[in-house]
């Protein structure tokens, strides 16, 4: 097993969504506060439930696939159930997954020590409402699907291939979909890659972070130029003795690059900075934010286990209006908070364990899977150092939020499902709604 791997827990399933809209555009709130939270609710509409006899017959024949309907619940379309999808521009990116542990249309993310699934990469126009295949990856091992990075057209995506668990180095691969001529290609940027790596976009390039494994290890950032195809070393951070620093995310804004430091002084003495550089990489400041995660990390773990949630490795962060950190790691913490005096929002029902930021490309929300501490499918947004909040109703009172992306261009997918019913034989398929 690779050194890194003591360094953190299992992988979180990172979704994200898109559609083919018929008729129904994107509610906006309007609402706004400089304080608290202001409500409003997006409702479908109640004779939507019924829906046209042909399309009831396809529901039978396509048991294993996933609706795909407007804000109404008037269908669209459909595609492999339980896939892998972030939401861009052109529709609807997604994953199928052939195993022989498992049936085509079973989606599994991870390291393998055995038989390798073959993970097929697809995407559904949301204007010709046809899906197209790119292909695959030979011998993949994880996708970093929670850094997916929509630029001028195509898709991005860091991809691990080999066997992360053996001794052998394992290439760390730069993968793009162009999202029109619906092709794939790979581009090596380190033969010792790292499975969770993270990537953002800095100027039209692509920032990636990898967490090299070579005998003296070390975290490298490259820049990756998406024309001439090019790729440069711009930073490295030496993992050696009781004190040293690595890198758990970065982030730009467009304005800034935010990087994610935490600081050793011994294995049990560490400390969160977020560091922030100029687009021409210059350091400009740091801050310490390790109060604000050990405050959202006490609020789902005991005092004893909090120190260690602070070394998790970090699946999503994101700075906002140069102002509010969202943070997300692999284990169970998750925060948005203000970085100028150190507070954790809490007007959300669902903070800690519930309270998610949407995938994709576009502007982020926030979300309470299942419903939340109220039971309800709550919506925020980030306005003027306020969260606005907006209840999203389905056709069925019974579904739950369970999923949500944004593409670049402000479409929005909502994946609900059914769960934990008091009679298990009372069921409702997994749906997406798209508007």
């Amino acid at each position: 097993m690779k050194r890194y791997f003591s360094l953190f827990l299992c992988a979180l399933l990172c979704i994200g969504i898109t559609g083919c809209s018929k008729g129904s555009g994107s509610t906006e709130v309007q609402t706004y506060e400089k304080s608290g939270v202001t409500e409003s609710t997006i409702e479908t509409s109640e004779n939507s439930k019924n829906i046209s006899d042909e399309y009831s017959d396809k529901k039978e024949t396509d048991k294993n696939m996933t609706d795909i309907v407007d804000r109404d619940g008037r269908h669209i379309g459909q595609i492999p159930f339980n896939t892998g999808i972030t939401l861009t521009n052109s529709g609807i990116f997604y994953t199928t997954v052939i195993s022989g542990a498992a049936s085509p249309d079973t989606v599994t993310v991870g390291m393998n020590e055995g038989a390798k699934d073959k993970v097929i990469y697809h995407l559904y126009d949301t204007k010709t409402c046809e899906s197209y295949t790119f292909g695959s990856i030979t011998d993949q091992d994880y996708e970093a699907g929670y850094c997916r990075t929509e630029l001028d057209g195509k898709l991005y995506t860091l991809i691990t291939t080999g066997n992360a668990l053996d001794k052998d180095p394992d290439p760390l691969l730069l993968v793009e979909f162009d999202l029109q001529a619906h092709t794939i290609n790979q581009y090596t940027i380190s033969e010792n890659g790292f499975p969770y790596a993270a990537m953002a976009e800095v100027n039209g390039k692509l920032l990636i972070l990898n967490h090299d494994q070579t005998d003296v290890l070390n975290d490298k950032l490259y820049l990756f130029d998406t024309e001439s195809k090019q790729t440069e070393q711009v930073m490295q951070f030496k993992l050696n003795g009781n004190t040293f620093d690595t890198i758990r995310s970065m982030y730009s804004d467009g304005k800034n690059i935010y990087i994610l430091r935490l600081h050793f002084e011994g294995e049990n003495n560490v400390t969160m900075f977020l560091d922030t550089y100029g687009l021409d990489l210059k350091k400009q400041s740091e801050k310490d934010i390790s109060s604000m995660l050990k405050e959202s990390a006490g609020k789902n773990l005991v005092p004893e286990d909090v120190a260690n949630e602070i070394k998790q490795m970090v699946s999503r962060f994101m700075v906002l209006d140069e102002k509010y950190v969202y943070y997300e790691n692999f284990s169970s913490t998750r925060f948005l908070g203000n970085i100028d005096d150190g507070s954790i929002f809490s007007e959300t029902e669902g903070a800690g364990d519930m309270f998610l930021a949407s995938s994709g490309s576009g502007t982020p929300f926030f979300y309470c899977i299942f419903g939340g501490a109220k039971n309800e499918n709550s919506i925020y947004k980030l306005k003027g150092g306020a969260l606005e909040k907006t209840v999203f109703k389905a056709d069925d009172d019974r579904y739950y939020m369970t999923a949500a992306s944004r593409s670049p261009d402000g479409k929005t997918l909502i994946q609900v499902a059914y769960t934990d019913p008091e009679d298990r034989s009372d069921t409702l398929p997994t749906k997406i709604y798209y508007y």
